[in-house]
């Protein structure tokens, strides 16, 4: 069972937890500054997108799960997004051709994906998540690109989670072990001096 916490407007953070964001932090403004600097080069090349840098924030924002994990919910959980994004443009589109009003055709595919990511998550968390329907509703900002960028957007997807996601968290799990050796350290000094 989940601990309920109450509504706290100021608490301390937890010890070495500052540290770990500063590190996200800096990680962030540091690929925001390669963006920056490449950024001719990259606007040929239409991989720097919304699908890859919002990958990072969504993958912080899964504080309960391990590194792996959060990197497998952000990976698979965005490319379904993405997919059912598609399909529910592609449904719309076939839907209306036929005759169907618009909003019959919108709200069918609409209520199926929905329904998918919320009722198929007990079952499938990895796969039907909130990375899936926050991926599922930016990709329908502009329903045109969700369709004809698909490629693109999980090219983007799994490149944001390689580099982005797996780079912080490898330098996260590198500050966690020389914590953990300065904490030993420091535990055998202190027993040495009682001793």
């Amino acid at each position: 069972m989940h601990e309920k916490q109450g509504l706290k407007f100021l608490s301390k953070p937890p010890k070495g937890k500052m540290k770990g964001l500063l590190i996200v932090f800096a990680w962030i403004i540091l690929w925001n500054i390669i963006y920056q600097v490449i950024h001719g080069a990259w606007h040929d090349m239409p991989i720097a997108n919304w699908a890859f840098f919002i990958s990072v924030t969504i993958f912080f924002m899964q504080e309960e799960l391990t590194y792996k994990a959060r990197f497998v919910h952000t990976l698979v959980g965005g490319a379904v997004g993405l997919l059912l994004a598609a399909g529910l443009v592609a449904v719309y589109a076939a839907l209306a051709k036929s005759g169907v009003s618009p909003l019959a055709a919108i709200s069918v595919p609409l209520v199926v994906c929905i329904a998918a990511l919320i009722l198929l998550n007990p079952y499938l968390p990895v796969v039907f998540n909130n990375v899936g329907f926050c991926y599922f509703i930016v990709a329908l900002i502009d329903a045109e690109s969700a369709i004809t960028k698909l490629p693109v957007y999980l090219l983007s997807l799994l490149l944001g989670s390689l580099i982005l996601n797996l780079g912080c968290s490898g330098l996260l799990s590198l500050y966690q072990k020389i914590a953990m050796k300065k904490a030993v350290k420091a535990a055998e000094k202190q027993t040495q001096t009682a001793g």
